[in-house]
């Protein structure tokens, strides 16, 4: 597990869409980075916006990414890349963008998780198949980490979905467990979970 430098300037940064701001939450205190910050010791910089693709993501990666001395960035992007009309790429274009971004990291300073943006079962159909093999590409050249089910236990749960593809804030909570659960390794590593209260 990698271990990298924590110090005053340090975050978590959550680069992402929609799943990321937590569109179908009530308020910015039910999205999954929000609840993430309860558990941490560093600022969780929310950096996802409603409709944004992996080239939004990269045009403002600068800015909310690198400004911010990530020693953790989560990246979610992908259904608005496929789905969006006025946005939808082909996937070498997707690809070449998540590899700019990946680019543009210290990964000697930062650790990086790249957050799959459909369920477990999906991963059979062609379209996200196709999205699943570029994930193995980038963790193998990159060595990042890869979020393969963040729905686990919400997807198809009628009580944590605010519709098709976003959660409501019971959604989120599931979510933000299955992420921590992948991350927390690292998090224990760089010391940078709260103590639990006795």
């Amino acid at each position: 597990m990698k271990t990298v430098k924590i110090d005053k300037k340090s975050t978590i940064v959550c680069l992402g869409d929609s799943l990321t701001y937590g569109r179908g939450a009530i308020s910015a205190t039910e999205s999954w980075p929000a609840l993430l910050q309860n558990r941490v010791k560093i600022p969780v910089i929310n950096a996802g916006r409603n409709d944004d693709t992996t080239a939004d993501g990269l045009a403002r990666f600068d800015k909310d990414v690198l400004s911010n001395h990530p020693a953790l960035l989560i990246i979610d992007f992908g259904g608005n890349d496929i789905y969006y009309p006025k946005k939808r790429m082909p996937y070498r274009k997707i690809e070449s963008n998540f590899r700019e971004m990946l680019d543009k990291v210290d990964h000697n300073k930062t650790q990086v998780y790249i957050m799959r943006f459909y369920n477990n079962q999906m991963r059979f159909l062609d379209l996200f198949g196709r999205f699943d093999r570029m994930l193995k590409r980038l963790e193998k050249d990159y060595e990042v980490g890869i979020i393969w089910d963040a729905w686990k236990g919400a997807w198809g749960n009628k009580n944590c979905k605010f519709d098709m593809t976003h959660c409501n804030a019971n959604g989120y909570k599931v979510m933000e467990q299955n992420i921590y659960d992948v991350i927390e390794p690292f998090l224990k590593e760089n010391d940078i979970l709260k103590k639990e209260k006795k």
